[in-house]
This record gives C-alpha cells, structure tokens and sequence, in this order.
C-alpha cells in the first residue's frame, strides 16, 4: 500500500509545479516603458521590478515641468539603479547628444548658506550618501551617486572667502546625466541650476528628455 501511494503522489507532481508556475504573475510594463529586474533593497522599498523611459522634452531643466511631463504617464521622475539601466539610457544620450534630467535634488540640510553654497562635503553631506537626495522611494541611489563627472561633485564652483582658507563650493539643486563621450570622464552625473535655461549657462548642453519610472502593471 505504501508503495501505491508513494506512485500516486509521484505521478502529480508535475501537475502540481504547472498549476504553482502558472499562477506567478506576469510583469509587464505600460506602452513605451522598459522592464529592469533590480536588487531589492531597504532603500527601493524592496522593488524588484521597475519600468523607465525617457520622455522627450527640452523644458525639463525647470523640475517642476520635469515632474508633470512624468505624471502625465503616470510615473515619477527617476533616476538609474544600475549599470545596465544606464547603459541604456548613456545609449540615447549618444544619440540624441543631449542630456537627460534625472531624480535627485540638493539636501537642505547640507547647506551652511542661506543660498545653495556648503562648506565642505562628508558624513551625511557626503557625495556618495544624501548631497541630493530622492523623490523616487522606488530606486536606491548608491550606484549612480558613484557616477559623478568629477569633484566636487561635478563641475561646481570652489573659492575661498577674503581672510577665510576654508574652501566652499557652490552646488546647483537638480542633476542630469550627460554624454559619457563627450566628457571624456568615468561618469556623467552633474549637478545644474534648476529652471534656469541652458543656453543662458556656459557650458551647458540641452535636453531632449527627461527619465521618467513607474511600477509594473
């Protein structure tokens, strides 16, 4: 009898694996959204899966503008978690030659000014933890906060105060990712003086876009 139902057993297993693997649900992502599989951390709200595009808009360096071209698919604007989401988006930047506003505005709390002007960076004002910080709870920034064209962070002003050797540098509120190429650096993040038109920067390139996330579907 034992072996009877040791069979019995047997023989339904693979029936039983169909009906667990048919009911996983399938992740899809709205119409002109990439799927990426990310790592789920504390810090993603454990997000496993993440759908991004890149809008094209050449108004986005205003970030209230940025915000509500996003929304109006539905999304939030986002910013990279790993290489191969930047990889793609690095792929539209060379091919549009044009940057790309991405999450990420200065900390408050990392002022030593009245204005956007601090005096030295570390600890919680370190580049690589909270200099900006996140309107998306959905990506971890510990990847691209890596990814800066330079220090400090980027291409900010550094000066010194009449009688003062402290130095201090002057941070701009939002961040873009620009053409790696271009630059010749090992990252493309920097830092740009929201609502403020690029041509009327020196320096500065255009946008055409702005990189906009939202959960599956």
């Amino acid at each position: 009898m034992k072996h009877i139902v040791i069979i019995i057993l047997v023989s339904f297993l693979p029936y039983i694996l169909a009906e667990s693997n048919a009911t996983e649900k399938v992740v899809n992502c709205p119409k002109g959204f990439k799927l990426y599989e990310r790592v789920p951390t504390d810090r993603n709200k454990n997000t496993k899966f993440w759908c991004m595009q890149v809008v094209e808009n050449e108004d986005v360096y205003d970030r209230p503008t940025a915000r509500s071209v996003c929304l109006d698919y539905d999304a939030v604007i986002t910013t990279v978690e790993n290489q191969k989401e930047l990889d793609d988006v690095n792929a539209l930047i060379r091919k549009n030659n044009k940057r790309v506003a991405v999450d990420g505005v200065f900390n408050p709390k990392c002022r030593a000014f009245a204005d956007w002007r601090m005096r030295k960076f570390g600890g919680l004002c370190a580049k690589e933890k909270e200099l900006f910080v996140l309107e998306d709870d959905h990506t971890d920034p510990a990847f691209i906060f890596t990814k800066w064209t330079g220090e400090p962070p980027t291409a900010s002003d550094k000066y010194k105060e009449k009688g003062d050797d402290t130095e201090i540098f002057t941070i701009a509120e939002c961040l873009s990712l620009h053409n790696l190429l271009a630059l010749r650096t090992k990252g493309n993040l920097k830092d740009f003086l929201c609502g403020e038109e690029p041509d009327k920067q020196v320096g500065e390139v255009s946008f055409f876009g702005v990189l906009c996330g939202c959960p599956p579907v």
